[in-house]
């Protein structure tokens, strides 16, 4: 089968050239260095070309008259999030196998998932769209007629990794955090849910989840807002067996009100067995290092999945016979300071199974930017949640404590870079 895919996701590319598969790559130019440093991924692929970005159709459909001539293309499948919806409208538009782009737009749109949810009766929480949020009349009506009330949570629509999502209390903080941002002046506001935050991950395939790993993230992700950093622990399901039962049920009927029947998604949910309300859900592998910990804790390799699921090869799965959780941590960063946390440092330490660390030098950004932004993760691996949590702990203080000595030999930058951490913590 000869595949356009759009992204140059390694794990996505090896897939599907196990499986035999003629590759036509289209990739941005920030994927250059990725390419570069793996020649034997460039060896699986047969064309390739750039494109300006993933969100614009027209870059990714020109790119295909601009590759002719070369076979008739089979799918078009992307594993990339801001791929998903311009990809489907590509494969669509060629007639190809691909998403279709209703379900795309489902899975990528968060006012439109929610209202699909609403209709079929998933517990979500309560939200409109602002389509001038620099308006604060406007915002005040639609607010009202809605039935929200502060503190709430606005963001765009179709973002990722929690980027440009701020909590406000008034529609006055709306209209400033729009007006500063052109291109978030459509916002979407929901009501602030402060349960326990979870995240379930796997494949469906006609319409029945098939492959699935339940987690609890530590803390909800905003806690990224405030410098906390992102970590979940995934939950064994030979020790869960109802949890996962009832986790099946609710992400069936969930992707169902989507019409999301054929393969792999990131759900994220709030609250507790017995009453877990919807949040966002997406039709591809989760970012961060869920989809290393799903291989350890379900056997299933998501990035190859999530395009296997479309060329007719059966997902790669290996038999998992350990009953430990399993969890990963976004390693945090201290804005303005650079980077002196080697791998090392981590690896030594009990319960860590790999480490990921930016180079030793380099500027670390602020963490409240999104849920991604660290210097790196970390996998950890212990006996159960408690023990796993305990290792995320030490992990998080050793980056830490090498962040405070690096400050503290550079007092001016420390001082504004540790004001700037406790204005935030406040916040």
């Amino acid at each position: 089968m000869h595949v356009l895919l759009v992204g140059a996701q390694p794990e996505a590319i090896q897939g599907l050239h196990r499986g035999g598969h003629d590759i036509t790559l289209l990739y941005e130019a920030g994927e250059v260095a990725r390419m570069n440093n793996n020649p034997e991924i460039k060896d699986c692929i047969a064309r390739m070309c750039a494109v300006d970005s993933y969100k614009n159709v027209e870059s990714l459909w020109s790119a295909v008259d601009h590759l002719q001539p070369m076979p008739k293309i089979d799918a078009v499948l992307t594993v990339n999030e801001y791929a998903v919806v311009p990809t489907a409208i590509v494969g669509q538009q060629i007639g190809a196998i691909s998403l279709n782009p209703a379900v795309a737009m489902a899975c990528r749109d968060k006012a439109v998932q929610k209202a699909l949810w609403a209709a079929a009766g998933i517990p979500t929480a309560k939200f409109c769209i602002l389509p001038n949020a620099t308006d604060c009349e406007e915002t005040q009506r639609l607010l009202h007629q809605a039935g929200l009330e502060p503190p709430l949570v606005v963001k765009p629509s179709a973002a990722a990794g929690s980027t440009n999502v701020s909590i406000v209390d008034t529609p006055a903080e709306i209209a400033e955090i729009a007006a500063a941002n052109p291109h978030i002046r459509r916002l979407l506001a929901e009501e602030r849910i402060t349960a326990q935050e979870w995240h379930f991950d796997g494949i469906v395939q006609s319409g029945k989840v098939t492959n699935l790993m339940v987690s609890r993230y530590v803390e909800p992700l905003l806690c990224t807002k405030r410098g906390e950093p992102a970590r979940s622990v995934a939950l064994p399901p030979t020790e869960h067996a109802d949890l996962y039962r009832e986790v099946a049920e609710f992400t069936t009927r969930s992707l169902t009100a989507l019409s999301h029947s054929v393969g792999v998604f990131h759900f994220e949910a709030f609250g507790q067995p017995g009453n877990f309300i919807a949040s966002e859900l997406a039709c591809r592998p989760a970012g961060g290092l869920i989809v290393a910990v799903a291989q350890e804790m379900i056997g299933v390799d998501l990035w190859s999945a999530a395009t296997q699921l479309f060329t007719g090869d059966q997902p790669e799965v290996h038999e998992v016979t350990s009953d430990l959780a399993w969890g990963w941590v976004n390693l945090p960063s201290l804005p303005g300071v650079p980077n002196m946390v080697t791998q090392e440092d981590l690896t030594s330490i009990n319960g860590v199974d790999e480490a990921w660390v930016a180079p030793q030098g380099r500027i670390m950004r602020d963490m409240s930017e999104n849920t991604s932004t660290g210097i790196g993760y970390a996998t950890v691996r212990a006996l159960n949640e408690t023990e796993c949590r305990r290792v995320m702990d030490t992990v998080v203080a050793t980056v830490r404590e090498v962040h405070a000595r690096t400050a503290a030999s550079k007092p001016t930058e420390a001082h504004k870079a540790v004001h700037n951490a406790d204005a935030r913590a406040e916040q």
